[in-house]
């Protein structure tokens, strides 16, 4: 006889709240439940592995509704896995873009970070004074015209490298021979 787990159990396994199991079997998001000799819930290994696989679900933001649409197919069986198939095809491709809407956004707001750092560092105290930065110039660009990660990328190799141009040139030669001896062990060049 397969093993089964009482409610307390199932949530300790899941790391899904009591409540949240309870609601899950509410909202038919989970084949009915069944109930020992005293009525209580007896979760088995099977309702364990669909509780889990619905915190992923959760987890990237699939609506209550489609995951109800997923369950009701799941309990037609092996003939409606074509179609949830294609559910959960549309779901995972709305969270890749999802995720590149972040990815965007992130860079947008490392080019903000960048800009203040250079602000900072050139002493500039009025906003007017920082439009010729190249930061504020890459931040405009960003704005103008979606760009896709790769150019992003670039846009960030790009002001790192004026950056460092920057500090280098604020550098004694004393310590720019010890830049250059730094360097040249990182890439493996005897000095």
């Amino acid at each position: 006889m397969e093993r089964t787990f009482t409610i307390q159990e199932a949530s300790q396994q899941t790391g899904v709240s009591t409540h949240t199991l309870r609601y899950y079997e509410r909202m038919n998001l989970l084949d009915t439940i069944d109930r020992d000799n005293s009525g209580y819930r007896s979760f088995t290994n099977y309702d364990l592995d669909c509780v889990k696989f619905l915190t992923k679900l959760r987890a990237t933001k699939m609506p209550i509704r489609q995951m109800q649409k997923f369950a009701e197919l799941r309990r037609k069986g092996i003939s409606s896995a074509h179609q949830r198939r294609l559910l959960l095809e549309e779901h995972y491709n709305e969270v890749i873009a999802h995720q590149n809407e972040l990815h965007h956004s992130l860079e947008i707001i490392s080019m903000k970070i960048a800009y203040y750092k250079e602000m900072e560092e050139e002493g500039i105290t009025k906003e007017e004074d920082s439009y010729d930065l190249p930061t504020y110039i890459s931040m405009v660009k960003a704005r103008e015209k979606p760009q896709s990660s790769n150019s992003l990328n670039s846009i960030n190799r790009s002001l790192e490298i004026e950056t460092a141009h920057r500090l280098i040139d604020r550098l004694d030669s004393q310590d720019l021979a010890k830049l250059i001896e730094l360097l040249q062990t990182k890439v493996g060049i005897k000095p």
